[in-house]
């Protein structure tokens, strides 16, 4: 199969594997979140009992946007605007 390269418009040749390139991100706040995550924990008795911690949650990063690119543009990254 072949693809148009969104970032320079370029037909790729058939076979040449595409990439993914994040062209836009955004700031993301995640919330704290009781009880999130569940594990299981064998007592000393040998009984598996479950567990639950919190996720504290904090502040990172999102993809807002990402392109399809051929290997040239993905090697030299997102065209600066």
């Amino acid at each position: 199969m072949m693809f148009v390269c969104q970032l320079c418009g370029a037909t790729v040749p058939p076979r040449t594997p595409a990439a993914r390139v994040i062209v836009t991100r955004r700031p993301k706040q995640y919330p704290f979140r009781p009880n999130a995550n569940v594990f299981y924990r064998p007592e000393l008795s040998g009984k598996i009992k479950e567990h639950k911690s919190n996720d504290p949650g904090g502040v990172g990063w999102e993809i807002a946007r990402e392109a399809f690119a051929c290997p040239t543009c993905a090697a030299t990254g997102p065209p600066s605007n």
